[in-house]
């Protein structure tokens, strides 16, 4: 390994250990760097201890925080520098009951990835949150679009539900949102009940 590609290589992991992976993405996409595997894998062990003693504490909003932080990486790993394999298409967590958003990520890595999110009372707060977990992982120049709102939920037959619209967002496309799902949870019957 020549000079040049070892500060390349090293920038690559700085970027990386950082969370912008925009840059990082960047970087890689114009040749002018490479992952060192070994120090990722490390990154992603410690991102998944840390998400782990989180999640043992009651902190799970921050577990999640460091799980999506793995998960990016391990995408990276496995996938290349491809962001639309490092960012989940779906987060819904087993058992949850509540809101959902179709949201769509815009930017310098991301053309039009559709994405269904969950976990807060208001839609806003989802696409808040959206915003605040694509600024975590390091996409600072992705820009999060609502594309509509709804319910889903997990029943006691086993199966996932998904009703209802969003009073400010509009009713997202329930087709769309029920093959996402299903794909998330394969085995799981998805049905649309208005």
């Amino acid at each position: 390994m020549d000079e040049t590609e070892g500060q390349s290589e090293s920038e690559v992991t700085r970027l990386l250990r950082e969370m912008r992976l925009d840059e990082a993405l960047q970087s890689l996409k114009s040749s002018r760097g490479k992952v060192d595997s070994a120090a990722v894998a490390s990154m992603i062990g410690e991102y998944e201890s840390r998400a782990s003693q989180l999640h043992a504490a009651g902190e799970t909003g921050e577990a999640r925080r460091f799980s999506r932080r793995a998960g990016a990486l391990s995408g990276l790993l496995t996938h290349g520098p491809d962001p639309d394999r490092m960012v989940s298409e779906v987060d819904l967590a087993e058992g949850y009951q509540g809101k959902i958003l179709l949201v769509l990520l815009n930017g310098e890595v991301f053309e039009g990835k559709v994405c269904l999110r969950s976990g807060d009372d208001v839609h806003r707060g989802i696409l808040h949150n959206t915003q605040a977990e694509m600024e975590d992982l390091g996409f600072t120049r992705t820009q999060v679009h609502p594309l509509g709102g709804a319910y889903a939920g997990f029943d006691s037959d086993g199966s996932i539900v998904i009703w209802g619209t969003s009073d400010e967002y509009g009713c997202c496309d329930k087709k769309e949102a029920a093959q996402m799902i299903a794909q998330a949870y394969p085995g799981k019957p998805v049905r649309i009940e208005d």
